[in-house]
């Protein structure tokens, strides 16, 4: 018989370390030794936190999420001096180290978005607002499927808002700097909008705007950018990005709420519209860029060369055909127009086993953020201090889950 309490050993062997995911967390790829597996296993020393319990609400939450895009927890403890919360290893890795080998086609980006949204819109469903929605925090499955992982941030709406105090500068919402929180689930449709954004303008896309920040006041003038609209840059885009599909990340991007999509379904039925230039493969090398399509056997290739000349190419079988050719080339629906199966969410929406519950929306927010409001959450954000990188916590009086 079970007593009320029973403690058990669970033994694994660390086989490397794989990243510091945090203040006080590291995560390795270990071997579980009962389950004679490799699964990932995210290690928080108890001397740097307040309380364990608070730590283990991570493992509580992704338990309760559990979702085929979301990552699963396969079990949390303790010893005397760390917590642990065990996760499955996924070799392909996350979708930032995917985006730094090379440029995904409109096909890849809209599908993964949609998989990605299937996440958050359940998530969301269930009260929860995630707050660290970024390319490093999307592992790919073993069928390359996104799952939003790391929700060490993640807090529970009431009345549907949340308080956070701690950000990650890079993917921070204007609303932030723009009256503070409560923030409600737009501020999560705003940080996957960015996600979209890198994935169409290249992963270092936003590290590279960061650095043409001015270092000696930086947070003042990330908080005038942010607050302005101009960062990211939404003028950037490669010209193979189709306007549909820049008219979402735009959306996505407003710097007012009220003007972002209200739910994650709304912004996966508004990709399904895209249907331009799904399969170019955008390639930068030696001062040239170029797009690169396969049908069958031939390769079809725009390139444009350092002079601005421009040479449509169509290779078969070591055969290569030229002739000069206009970027809109790109955009020619009869080679293009072709679906995405199962991207359009409206028509799995009804699935009852994928859709149990009722869309979530942020309703429209009407309320007056006076001056004071306005002048304080500045305040708050430019005086904060950068740790860990570029986190900053705005309030160090509240608590902080952030692993």
């Amino acid at each position: 018989m079970l007593k009320p309490h029973n403690i058990a050993e669970v033994k694994f062997e660390a086989v490397k370390e794989i990243g510091q995911e945090g203040r006080n967390s590291t995560a390795y790829i270990v071997q579980d030794l009962q389950l004679d597996a490799q699964i990932v296993m995210k290690r928080i020393e108890k001397k740097s936190i307040a309380s364990a319990d608070e730590y283990f609400q991570e493992a509580r939450t992704l338990y309760a999420s559990s979702h085929q895009n979301v990552v699963p927890v396969i079990y949390a403890c303790e010893d005397a001096e760390h917590v642990f919360i065990a996760l499955p290893f996924f070799k392909n890795g996350s979708l930032k180290a995917l985006m730094q080998e090379r440029n995904l086609t409109v096909r890849e980006i809209v599908r993964t978005s949609c998989q990605l949204l299937s996440g958050i819109h359940n998530i969301h469903s269930k009260g929860l607002i995630h707050f660290d929605i970024k390319p490093d925090n999307v592992l790919l499955s073993d069928r390359g499927e996104a799952l939003l992982s790391d929700f060490g941030l993640a807090k529970q709406m009431h009345l549907g808002q949340a308080e956070q105090s701690r950000l990650y500068l890079p993917i921070t919402a204007p609303e932030v700097v723009n009256g503070g929180g409560p923030y409600d689930l737009r501020f999560d449709i705003y940080q996957f909008g960015l996600v979209l954004y890198r994935m169409c303008c290249g992963e270092g896309c936003l590290r590279d705007q960061l650095g043409q920040l001015d270092p000696k006041n930086f947070l003042p003038h990330l908080a005038k950018v942010l607050a302005d609209g101009t960062y990211p840059d939404k003028s950037t885009f490669p010209e193979h990005i189709p306007d549909r599909l820049r008219k979402v990340i735009v959306k996505c991007l407003s710097t007012d709420p009220n003007d972002r999509y209200g739910s994650a379904l709304e912004v996966a039925n508004a990709l399904a519209d895209v249907e331009d230039c799904l399969d170019w493969t955008y390639v930068v090398e030696a001062g040239e860029r170029s797009w690169v399509r396969q049908e069958g056997e031939t390769e079809k290739r725009f390139r444009i060369a350092g002079d601005g000349s421009t040479e449509f190419t169509a290779t078969k079988n070591g055969t290569t055909r030229r002739k000069k050719s206009a970027l809109q080339g790109l955009h020619d629906n009869s080679w293009n127009k072709k679906s995405i199966e199962g991207r359009r969410m409206k028509v799995v929406k009804n699935n009852p086993k994928t859709y149990r519950r009722r869309e979530t929306a942020a309703p429209k927010s009407h309320k007056v953020i006076s001056d004071a409001q306005k002048k304080k959450a500045l305040s708050d954000f430019t005086n904060a201090r950068i740790s860990n990188g570029l986190y900053i916590e705005l309030r160090p009086n509240l608590p902080s889950s952030k692993r």
